[in-house]
């Protein structure tokens, strides 16, 4: 009598199994998606930027018996370029000659190659001497290009030195995205364990894109300070898009190199730190602290990073300090964390 071996074989999932666990693997990657974003958001602050040191060309080494005879049968093919193989008379002179000169060519392409590194040397110590100086141009040039690669637009539009103080300032504009940048869905899980997604309040969402905004404005000044190794302090100001072509100024603030310096980046409220930074501004309204456009007042921190930017980009003709803001917002005051 054979035994029925059906019920020893494992059963396999139906049709709708399998539908709730591709539905549930799709939600799981949704929610490790929407937590990986905002954490991205809020750690850009963490990053370690290095920084700027001199840069020292290695010196070519001398001639070795190798480049010497690389150079020799280099000689040789010129020199027996066209004549006939059964010249030999010809073509011992030209190798005799080759194994001669081989000798003073690899010393003379040495000293040419030195010459040249010397050279590119003196032109790279120009630009170090510069940027440790703080020459406006310099500096503007070298933060440009490492912010090239930021997630946020972002760019340096002045630099200089406040003679009655001393202070070595650069100022960086940053172009930023609107609340659309923040998820409308937070990661979470069932009561059961397992992760799902929730709507966010205005208030929790606005509470995120504030601190995505000071994350932000901390990573723009520890780069521009990491790589502008003679300035003291960063000025950023931070825009967003308004309509129609234009912008409007959401922060501005003066942050120091000191002020930054020898903290736990990765145990510490982004937004805290940046508006306890030299005169820091960011607006925030009604019950929900939704970040608003700053008043810009005459003689005001945003007013004068408006101005440097205003100055550094003419051919783009920004309108006047008090058109950047919509009407309902022009007359706000006060600063708010």
């Amino acid at each position: 009598m054979h035994s029925n071996g059906a019920s020893s074989r494992p059963r396999q999932p139906t049709v709708a199994q399998l539908q709730a666990q591709a539905r549930a693997a799709e939600r799981a990657q949704q929610v490790a998606a929407v937590a990986a974003l905002e954490r991205s958001l809020t750690s850009l602050h963490h990053a370690t930027f290095p920084e700027s040191t001199r840069q020292i060309l290695p010196i070519p080494a001398a001639p070795a018996s190798g480049d010497v005879e690389t150079i020799r049968r280099e000689l040789y093919r010129t020199a027996t370029a066209g004549v006939p193989i059964w010249k030999r008379e010809d073509r011992t002179r030209a190798k005799a000659w080759a194994n001669h000169q081989a000798p003073a060519e690899a010393e003379r392409r040495h000293t040419g190659a030195l010459v040249g590194v010397q050279w590119e040397q003196s032109q790279l110590d120009q630009g170090w001497d510069a940027l440790r100086n703080h020459d406006a141009l310099t500096v503007i040039e070298a933060v440009d290009d490492a912010f090239a690669d930021n997630a946020s637009d972002s760019t340096c539009v002045d630099a200089g030195t406040v003679p009655e103080t001393g202070a070595r300032y650069l100022t960086a504009v940053v172009s930023y995205g609107d609340i659309d940048l923040i998820p409308e869905h937070r990661s979470d899980r069932t009561p059961g364990g397992k992760p799902t997604l929730r709507k966010r309040t205005k208030t929790d969402r606005n509470a995120l894109y504030a601190e995505s905004l000071a994350s932000t404005v901390l990573a723009t000044a520890k780069e521009a300070l990491a790589v502008a190794i003679g300035a003291t302090e960063a000025r950023v100001l931070v825009v967003r898009p308004l309509g129609a072509g234009n912008v409007e100024p959401i922060y501005a603030g003066t942050l120091r190199r000191d002020f930054l310096a020898q903290r736990d980046w990765r145990d510490m409220d982004p937004l805290a730190v940046a508006m306890n930074a030299e005169n820091a501004q960011m607006l925030r309204k009604g019950s929900t602290r939704e970040v608003v456009g700053l008043a810009v007042e005459p003689d005001s921190p945003a007013a004068h990073l408006l101005e440097a930017w205003s100055q550094a980009v003419p051919e783009q003709d920004p309108p006047s300090p008090a058109d950047w803001l919509p009407t309902d917002v022009r007359g706000a005051r006060g600063r708010a964390t």
